[in-house]
């Protein structure tokens, strides 16, 4: 049987036996890196433990591993009201033994401020870390502020286009993939900025328009839709969530 070819823009490095063993060939190229900015990372450590904070909103799987969990910080965190974005991001903090307090039905930054205001208006927080990457916008903090949430941001990582890892993705789009993952809005909003830089975006609207496109989630759908691709959204934003969906649509 012929495996059909999978293209995902994973950070991490892919198991390849879950996708074959449902008929798929795995393709892994990585179009961002992550840079921490570790003054910012030292603060956060710093405050939990010194106890600031009784409430944190993590709004990705990958911050906890940013900013080098040990014991100390781990039991601080777990008494804290700890929300998730998604079902990633609790994994990644209940791993750890960090419970998690609340995780919005819609994976997005909105509904998990709505979750929080919620939350704050029921038991008002002392105050909350706002734990994210430096390419979002200001408009989550600003909304929780708008709530009477005493709020602080701390941006831990930033996001840059890997322009190695997007001249591999375009390549293996062009030899013909069956689909596309795109696990996060960076993934596909700077790959996009970087072809646009270099003339090249149409070339990648045109070969995702002639594969299945599929997005970890509403906010990684969103970068797509700037392009005019409309992919299928995942209910569960995790590889397990892809491989469970590509089980669903293999008996299409």
């Amino acid at each position: 049987m012929k495996l059909k070819r999978i293209l995902i823009t994973s950070l991490s490095q892919l198991n390849p036996e879950p996708f074959r063993i449902i008929g798929y060939d795995p393709i892994r190229a990585s179009t961002i890196r992550i840079e921490p900015d570790n003054a910012v990372i030292d603060g956060l450590r710093r405050s939990i433990l010194e106890g600031r904070f009784d409430s944190a909103a993590f709004m990705s799987p990958r911050s906890m591993g940013l900013i080098s969990p040990d014991d100390r910080l781990v039991a601080s965190l777990s008494s804290m009201k700890v929300y998730a974005v998604g079902p990633s991001t609790k994994r990644s903090l209940e791993m750890l033994g960090i419970p998690v307090t609340g995780t919005p039905d819609e994976y997005t930054g909105r509904a998990l401020a709505e979750l929080i205001a919620n939350a704050h208006s029921k038991s008002p927080f002392k105050r909350l870390a706002l734990i994210r990457s430096s390419l979002a916008d200001d408009s989550l903090a600003d909304w929780l502020r708008s709530k009477h949430m005493p709020v602080d941001e701390f941006r831990v990582y930033r996001t840059v286009a890997d322009q190695e890892g997007i001249l591999a993705f375009m390549a293996a789009l062009g030899r013909g993939v069956d689909i596309a993952v795109f696990t996060s809005r960076s993934s596909s909003s700077l790959m996009l900025e970087y072809l646009r830089s270099q003339g090249m975006d149409s070339l990648l609207i045109s070969a995702l328009r002639k594969s299945r496109v599929i997005a970890f989630g509403p906010e990684a759908a969103a970068g797509l839709r700037s392009a005019g691709i409309e992919p299928e959204i995942l209910s569960v934003h995790s590889l397990d969530g892809l491989i469970s969906h590509l089980k669903v649509i293999g008996y299409e």
